[in-house]
């Protein structure tokens, strides 16, 4: 079971490792930067607008992805997979999905761009400390995308088994020695879809494996 999740979160660790490159360049523009007022908050807005662009250029990539291998993991033909994500993974799903407030990190993901955005702004026009400044708001925003990579993943497939007809699936964890306390009582047990708990933290590698009629 632990290399089917490995093989389900590969297309989120590319993804999050290609977001790292993308922001590590972005925010080592801003470090060169200029620190007046006017063009700091310019290059700012500019820099959190672009790297939310590009994350959502990667959880599209995710999501489909994910989906597609669920269904066939469901037992749909490779064709017919790629069909059903054509018509049900677009860039207006991924919106859907980042418009509103995440239940597990409590926001909405553009409005936390401009948050975050907001409060880098902030810190650089207060202090003379401004490349720590710029560095904590690299990492902050990289968690940041990273959760969200994770959740597009979870969400694909939900949404896949969903349309696979999958009624029950069973939670399954890692079972390693990472496994935490709230995580570990939850593997094996079989949940409807529907009814399927919240991941209990940041960062959640569990997974969830469909529960077939001939199980």
């Amino acid at each position: 079971m632990p290399e089917k999740i490995d093989t389900v979160y590969s297309a989120c660790d590319r993804a999050i490792k290609v977001m790292n490159r993308e922001n590590l360049k972005l925010f080592g523009q801003l470090k060169a930067s200029r620190f007046d007022e006017l063009n700091v908050i310019r290059k700012v807005t500019e820099l959190y607008r672009t790297s939310a662009e590009n994350a959502r250029k990667r959880y599209y990539e995710v999501a489909f992805e994910v989906y597609v291998l669920i269904l066939m993991w469901c037992g749909t033909d490779a064709k017919t997979a790629h069909e059903m994500a054509e018509r049900t993974i677009t860039e207006k799903w991924v919106a859907s999905i980042l418009k509103d407030p995440d239940l597990m990190t409590l926001y909405s993901f553009d409005a936390e761009a401009e948050r975050k955005a907001q409060r880098l702004v902030e810190a650089l026009s207060a202090t003379e400390w401004k490349i720590r400044e710029i560095d904590k708001a690299l990492k902050l925003w990289s968690r940041q995308l990273g959760q969200y990579a994770i959740n597009v993943t979870d969400y694909a497939a939900m949404q896949a088994y969903e349309d696979a007809g999958i009624e029950k699936v069973q939670w399954v964890t890692q079972k390693d020695e990472k496994v935490c306390a709230d995580c570990g009582p939850l593997d094996g047990k079989v949940f409807l879809l529907q009814d399927v708990p919240l991941k209990p933290h940041w960062g959640c590698r569990c997974f969830w494996i469909a529960v077939l009629e001939t199980d």
